[in-house]
Formats: structure tokens, sequence, C-alpha cells
């Protein structure tokens, strides 16, 4: 198939996505789900149209609190509006994958890639909940086409739209946050410290973050009397990662047992002195525990393969569709992690031209194996970042079928000589 022909099929499939979103949350309303984490956002949503801030509004980040709150004013069937809202952002999540893969790896592997995210189970499930994943996708596949752009052009405005988006993510979910450290020592490496890389790249990207961190400081600072730079689950988080407890307690009755240790079998818990949103001193007694047994630090590797094989998604993985899921994660995992591991295996030992495909794929993948070793592992953490594990998954399997037909190939030139 030519190209023309292949970006048809391209809009076809995006076409078809979106179809299949607006109708699923249609007849399966996002209203019907409003429990734990998703009656978390509401609740807060609620009490900021009332006008009341409370610090565990800052426990997890904010933003998709705020994007509740605003539904909730704008709209009278709120739920619905946040279903379509959800279904337009996760088709264009695959729009951007299809053009960053396309950009990278070629027309083909784009295609197959936006085919492959069409259908994709984690992402059509979590479509169907009042939870930040989706909205989240949006911002990472936002920020792996911003990052295409940057490593094109070293424009001022790219770099600066570069770190808005990524402050705009990391308000909603902070699991990428090695992503602009790393994202940025590698463009200044790949440009030997330029002067132009610096001041092109690092500096509008830093000031933009810097300015959106002060600015949810003086937030916080103005609502409940504390300045915070992030929302403080980071300290629970080395917390559940680190120590040997998991099901953990604080100081005012509030439970917190992540559904990864619910399903290895974890018992144990550990009632706490200080609230959850105490996050230095979560991040302090995080610490402790690695000085107490530093063998931790080994054992936190398995939080890598955790976010693969080993861990059901939740919450779709608890429904009736339970099984498929399960089954799903299995054939993703076994998919994903031989197509990583050719794709890295080609790109070794890195020539100068690969610098601007392994900063634009390996490096959110390292940030996000990274932060799960760093605190904990759920796959819900993993799911946005498929946006960069399709692609790469499917050209190292793309490397593999080229190699076979190629070996194939010259068996059969022997043959005939």
């Amino acid at each position: 198939m030519n190209s023309r022909g292949l970006t048809r099929v391209g809009y076809v499939v995006l076409a078809a996505a979106l179809i299949f979103r607006l109708v699923s949350v249609h007849f399966y309303p996002l209203s019907w789900r409003i429990f734990s984490d998703m009656g978390n956002y509401v609740n807060i949503a609620n009490d900021l149209r009332e006008g009341v801030w409370k610090p565990t509004h800052f426990f997890q980040p904010i933003g998709f609190s705020y994007i509740v709150y605003l539904f909730l004013l704008t709209f009278d069937d709120w739920t619905r509006a946040l279903g379509i809202y959800q279904s337009i952002i996760g088709t264009a999540s695959l729009w951007l994958m299809w053009k960053a893969a396309e950009h990278s790896f070629g027309q083909r592997v784009g295609v197959i890639s936006l085919l492959v995210g069409a259908v994709h189970a984690p992402l059509l499930g979590l479509n169907l909940y009042a939870l930040s994943e989706t909205t989240f996708t949006f911002l990472l596949s936002l920020l792996l086409w911003m990052s295409v752009k940057v490593l094109e052009r070293d424009s001022y405005g790219w770099s600066a739209l570069w770190g808005l988006t990524f402050f705009a993510a990391f308000v909603i979910k902070g699991t990428h946050i090695f992503m602009a450290p790393l994202f940025l020592l590698g463009v200044l490496v790949w440009k030997r410290w330029s002067w132009q890389a610096i001041s092109r790249v690092a500096v509008p990207v830093s000031a933009v973050v810097a300015m959106g961190l002060l600015l949810h400081g003086v937030l916080t600072y103005k609502t409940i009397g504390t300045f915070q730079l992030s929302a403080s689950a980071g300290g629970l988080n080395l917390v559940e990662g680190k120590c040997p407890l998991k099901e953990n307690v604080d100081s005012e009755g509030a439970t917190w047992f992540s559904p990864v240790y619910v399903q290895l079998g974890y018992t144990g818990t550990m009632v706490w002195e200080r609230p959850f949103t105490d996050s230095g001193y979560f991040m302090r007694e995080g610490l402790r525990c690695i000085k107490d047994d530093p063998l931790v630090l080994v054992q936190s590797l398995e939080n890598v393969p955790l976010l693969f094989v080993g861990n059901v998604l939740w919450p779709v993985g608890t429904t009736s569709a339970g099984p498929y899921f399960r089954l799903h994660g299995i054939l993703w995992g076994c998919f994903v992690i031989v197509g990583l591991v050719v794709w890295c295996r080609s790109y070794w030992p890195w020539r100068p031209d690969d610098w601007p495909v392994v900063l634009t794929w390996a490096v959110p993948i390292l940030a996000l194996f990274l932060c799960v070793y760093v605190f904990k592992s759920e796959i819900r953490f993993r799911v946005p970042f498929d946006v960069f594990f399709i692609p790469v998954a499917l050209k190292g399997w793309a490397s593999i079928l080229n190699l076979s037909m190629t070996n194939a190939a010259a068996g059969g030139a022997e043959a005939s000589a």
C-alpha cells in the first residue's frame, strides 16, 4: 500500500476509535462508577464549588479534581460531558502517537501503532471511569509530539510549550517526574553542553516548569496555609515502596492499601502518628526503612516487571471483564518486553543520528522505570506510557520480522544456487 493509502487507513482507524469510545461512554456512563478514587475526585470538586479547601485536596495532584469541578460548574449532566471529553482527548492521544511514531519509525509502524492503540484494552477500559489516566495519557502524547519538535528545531517556543505540557501533566499525575531532568540532561549531552542547547532548550523548559511549581506553591499557601510545590503523596509512595508493612493507616484514621499489594498477598498494617499529607515525615520514614534494610533497594527492582506482569489493572480488573483484562495483560507483557528488548538492542551502541529517537522514546520509558523503582509500581502508572511502549515494541517486532524474512530470502537464494 502506498503512502496516501496508509494515511487514509490511519484516519479511518482514528474515526472508528472515536466512535467506539463515544458509544461506550453512552451505554456505560461514568456516573455508574463514582466510588473510591473517582468518588474522591468528585468530593474534592464539590468542596471547590463550595469554596472549601483542605490539605487532603493536595494529597494527590489537584489537576483532575479541578477538571471535574469545571465540568460540575458547566454541565447539568457533567458525567456524560466528561465521558465525551475523555473520548475526544483519548482519540487525540492516538493521533499524536501515530504521527510521532510515523516520524521516528516510518509510516507502517505509525499506522500499526495507531491500530493497536485504538483497540488497546487498558485505554478503552479507563475511558469508562472518571480517573486522571485518560487526561494524563493525552498530555504524555502531547509531550511526545513536543519532544519531536524540540529536537528538530531547538526553538524557544517549542521548548516553552514542552515545559508547559510537562507541568500540566504534573498537576494531573506526577509519575513522569523524572522525565524532564533526564530529557534535558540527554539534550545537553547530545549537544555537548552548547550555549544554544542551554539557552533554547534547558532554560525555557526549566523556567516554565519552575514558574508552574511556584504558582502551585502560591495556591497551596493561599488556600491551606502551606507552601507546597507539588502534591504530598510522594512521601507515602516512598513508604509503600520501601517499608515492609503495606497497609498504612494515618493519625486521622485514613487507610491506604494499594491494589498491587493486595494482589501480591502482602499482610501487616502500620499505624502512623502523622496524617498522610505530611509528605516530609513520610519521606523521612521511607529513608529510615531503607537504612534499616538496605536490601530493599535490590528488592525494589521487582517493581519494573510488575508494570507488565503479575499486577491486574484496577478498577477494570475487578469487573466482569476482569478475566479478559488478565489475559490481555499476560499477552501484552510478553509482546512489550520482547519488542522493547529487541528495540533497545538495535540502538546499541548509539550513533550520533540515533540521539533524537533515543531522547524521544527511551527517556520517557527510563523515567517511568526510575519512578516505580524509587517509589512503587502500579499498572495504572504504566498505561498512559503505552503511547511510548506501543510504537517502540512494534518497531522491535518489525526488526525481528525483517530479520526473519531476510534470513529466509538468503536461505532461498542459497538453495537456488
